[in-house]
């Protein structure tokens, strides 16, 4: 089976200019966070048609930093998820192949997390059910070890059966590297009840997450994930996900390890010469 690697876009610059740097360095998609795409559709559109002439797959990370879709204020809840909706009428529009969005988290450490837990489950079921009446996959992603956060292993990810109702198109995003933040180097998807449809990868030290995979000792176990990824056929994408151009050129050093875990060519043959803007 081919890997499938894309990129996520670099904050910092324009997502246009991230496309451009992904069909460089000769991945095969990209993964957009929809707060930086332009607000001129025109300008979107442009976006959407530089992805096709490359050839490039496309997902989309749902708005993620202003936004809870378990907010203790409802007016913040509702319009979080209303964005949540924006972005699959987006992806329908472009036919994107899957929309990853955020759990919800507390709005403040007194708030009883089990009734927080209806809350969100309550925005969630919303979500799924917009999604499947637009056919449109996305999926909901576990998070890193903060205090405020609700989902974060592989039993909380499971919670969400019970609001799912079946549905072909919902599934999870799991982030090997928010799981390594709360101890889990390798989480155990044979107790998955959820399908994959989304990878993120970076590494972990010192529970600090989000690292470039080329760094010593990291935590996350990137070749156990990918077998036991492997085992479940899966067929989604693996989004390496980047902090800055410098560290998208940078990758091209780890193209030996990278591919022999994850068993593709994604490292173009001439050097990279990016700078930070």
């Amino acid at each position: 089976m081919d890997r499938k690697i894309a990129m996520a876009t670099i904050r910092g610059i324009s997502v246009m200019e991230s496309v451009e740097i992904a069909h460089q360095c000769e991945f095969t998609g990209v993964e957009i966070q929809t707060d930086y795409l332009p607000e001129q559709e025109r300008e979107c559109d442009a976006v959407f048609e530089r992805i096709r002439q490359y050839g490039m797959e496309v997902n989309l990370h749902a708005p993620s930093g202003d936004i809870n879709i378990s907010a203790a204020n409802r007016g913040i809840r509702e319009e979080s998820v209303v964005q949540v909706k924006q972005v699959i009428d987006l992806a329908k529009k472009y036919s994107v192949r899957n929309v990853t969005f955020h759990p919800g988290r507390l709005s403040s450490m007194r708030e009883d997390r089990e009734q927080k837990w209806r809350v969100l489950l309550g925005s969630v079921k919303n979500i799924i059910d917009y999604a499947t009446q637009q056919e449109v996959y996305i999926s909901i992603e576990n998070m890193e070890n903060r205090v405020k956060e609700l989902v974060k292993d592989i039993t909380d990810l499971n919670r969400f059966v019970q609001v799912s109702n079946g549905s072909p198109y919902f599934g999870v995003t799991l982030d090997v590297s928010h799981f390594a933040t709360n101890g889990i180097a390798s989480p155990d998807l044979r107790k998955l009840e959820l399908p994959v449809r989304n990878v993120h990868i970076s590494q972990c030290a010192d529970k600090k997450p989000h690292l470039s995979l080329d760094i010593p000792k990291g935590e996350v176990q990137l070749e156990e994930v990918v077998k036991g990824l492997k085992k479940d056929n899966y067929q989604g994408l693996y989004v390496i996900e980047v902090k800055s151009i410098k560290e998208a050129s940078i990758l091209r050093k780890n193209k030996e390890e990278l591919t022999r875990v994850l068993g593709a060519e994604i490292y173009p043959a001439i050097e990279l010469t990016f700078s930070d803007t």
